[in-house]
């Protein structure tokens, strides 16, 4: 190289090259600057550009809770006769209060949204350029931006969202911690314990799983790298320790003063020995006819095929231990801990941050720092329409069909791996990138094709790109929520009561709608009922139905010694119940004797 000595040159290139040990691929110095400004792009492209749906659905009534939480806090809980466990999930309430307090509050929850479609884009790409190129990265981090399960959750206000971009994030860390910080070893450690704190805060259940990859992960660093390994473990312990202290700390400090006077692990406790996660099972062998699942099972076939082809080299290494553990804790747990892990979609999306980060490692492992070149960029190009398009798939896959699909995945890696083998670089970009276009088309077509499964299919994945009035529905939800505020006092105990057909539960649930605030599931109470409601004692019922006429009949069975007064009512715009206009009353009792 001109103008460098021969030993100049040779270590030059070698820092431009990276090892093929993967130990991963330095930039050049303007590196830095670039990668944030893609990541920033594929995010901005992923939330407005690419047709997602800000609102993409609703796991009712719980995400109506969290929704209604973060943007009115204990103005919800202090007037609910029970108000449950949720006011604790500070992960999601705390933050996402901030942002819709701050201002306008839809814009805030979609600053939210961008938020976790940048962690998630962000975490992938780094992981991937660190073991690879950028041209790969930026396939994987794009691709994965628009998987269905991922936009699906980011555009609800649970918790699911959340804990995706956390895992995500929690895994980079992991990582990072083994590879190790050159500049601070602490950091990596003491980052991986702040987010360890905000997964307890969103679902203890999403932290084991996550910190099950996350040793999985360092147990590759323990057994490849013998140099210090130990004593690097015992500072990654000791900073993550600190940095999980600080983190729950912090969002203890945030619960405190967003519910005063509440105490976040009297509450946990307490509900901690109530909930029995068996009863939320509806078929404990429902998991056996989802081809969703389909999904994380590819992602260790690829991992295990990439270990093979790269003679276990370190990247295929920790892809395989990210989908193997992935799988073997969830069945693990669900031995131990019965409960809804494989059937409700809001907790096996949990899988796909494990799934996505190791396809996108396993893709690493098989290119490891061969420079794809520019004409990688085609197949990516080419295949957003086709992803796109997938997100839109409607039609139920069956399971036939849908091993079919996954024996594509592996069939396309194989050639990827083959091609990433061979003499060219330009059939190497080629078929690498179009081996990951077609597993995420094939991840869509997996998702959307679940169908209504089980108690829990409430709405379809394609929502994350065609509009149900995601948005309409949530303003509805608000509005009713705001109303029934403005019409009671902080000091109220406030009881709900719906439709029989529970049509309008989904907008009581704003009020903390269940079975420990409802006055009757019935039109109109029964004797014992009211023995219950007298011993209950509410002074306001918020109530809720289609016409207003029932609401007027359910009125008319309430007790003449609790002063009811005349119903004051509003309606919202709320399609799909049978009215487009429902109404929305609330009633205050004085129960003078």
């Amino acid at each position: 190289m001109a103008g460098l000595p021969a030993d100049a040159a040779s270590a030059y290139v070698v820092k431009m090259r990276g090892s093929a040990s993967g130990v991963g691929t330095p930039t050049r110095w303007w590196g830095a600057g670039i990668d944030p400004v893609i990541i920033l792009g594929i995010s901005v492209f992923s939330a407005f550009f690419s047709g997602s749906r800000q609102w993409a659905g609703f796991n009712s009534p719980d995400s109506e809770f969290y929704a209604s939480l973060a943007l009115f806090g204990s103005d919800v809980t202090d007037r609910a006769i029970e108000p449950a466990y949720t006011w604790t999930r500070l992960g999601y309430i705390a933050p996402v209060r901030l942002l819709v307090t701050a201002g306008d509050p839809w814009t805030g929850f979609a600053i939210w949204r961008l938020l976790l479609i940048l962690v998630i884009v962000g975490s992938t790409y780094v992981l991937v350029k660190r073991a690879s190129n950028r041209v790969l990265a930026v396939g994987v981090a794009l691709f994965a931006s628009l998987n269905t399960m991922v936009l699906s959750y980011v555009g609800n206000p649970y918790l699911t969202g959340a804990i995706m971009a956390a895992t995500t994030l929690f895994l980079a860390l992991a990582v990072w911690c083994t590879l190790g910080s050159q500049r601070a070893r602490w950091l990596p450690g003491a980052l991986s314990g702040l987010v360890a704190g905000w997964l307890v805060m969103l679902n203890p259940y999403a932290l084991f799983l996550a910190l099950s990859m996350w040793l999985a992960v360092r147990a590759v660093g323990l057994f490849t790298d013998a140099e210090e390994r130990w004593r690097r473990l015992l500072i990654d312990a000791g900073a993550a320790a600190v940095g999980f202290v600080v983190s729950i700390t912090g969002f203890l400090a945030a619960g405190a003063v967003i519910f005063p006077g509440r105490s976040w692990v009297g509450t946990y406790l307490d509900w901690n020995g109530r909930l029995d996660y068996a009863s939320f099972i509806s078929d404990p062998n429902i998991w056996t006819r989802d081809v969703t699942l389909f999904v994380p099972a590819a992602a260790l076939i690829i991992s295990l095929i990439a270990l093979a082809v790269t003679r276990a080299n370190r990247w295929s290494l920790i892809a395989s231990a990210i989908a193997g553990m992935n799988i073997l804790f969830t069945w693990g747990y669900l031995f131990l801990v019965p409960g809804p892990w494989l059937e409700a979609p809001h907790y096996t999306a949990k899988l796909w941050p494990g799934a996505l980060v190791s396809i996108g490692l396993a893709f690493a492992a098989i290119v490891g720092d061969r420079r794809l070149g520019s004409i990688a960029y085609l197949p990516i190009i080419a295949g957003v329409p086709l992803v796109l398009w997938a997100g839109r798939w409607e039609a139920q896959v069956t399971l036939n069909q849908g091993l079919l699909i996954t024996g594509g995945f592996v069939l396309a890696f194989v050639l990827a791996a083959v091609a990433a083998r061979g003499p060219s670089d330009a059939l190497a970009a080629l078929v690498v990138m179009g081996a990951i276009a077609l597993i995420a088309t094939g991840a869509q077509v997996l998702q959307n094709g679940r169908g209504q499964l089980g108690i829990y299919g409430q709405y379809p994945f394609r929502a994350a790109y065609v509009d149900f009035n995601g948005e309409l529905l949530m303003r509805a939800k608000v509005k009713a929520e705001e109303w029934v505020l403005d019409h009671t006092d902080r000091t109220d105990r406030v009881a709900i009561w719906t439709d029989p057909d529970r049509v309008m539960s989904a907008v009581a649930a704003m009020q903390l709608w269940g079975k420990y605030n409802l006055v009757t599931g019935n039109a109109a109470l029964s004797r014992e009922e009211v023995k219950a409601l007298e011993i209950l004692k509410p002074t306001a019922i918020a109530m809720y139905a289609p016409k207003r006429e029932q609401i007027q009949a359910f009125w008319e069975s309430l007790p003449a010694w609790a002063l009811p007064t005349q119903p004051e009512c509003t309606t919202v715009t709320y399609l799909g119940v049978g009215n487009p206009e429902p109404s929305v009353c609330v009633t205050h009792l004085k129960w003078v004797n």
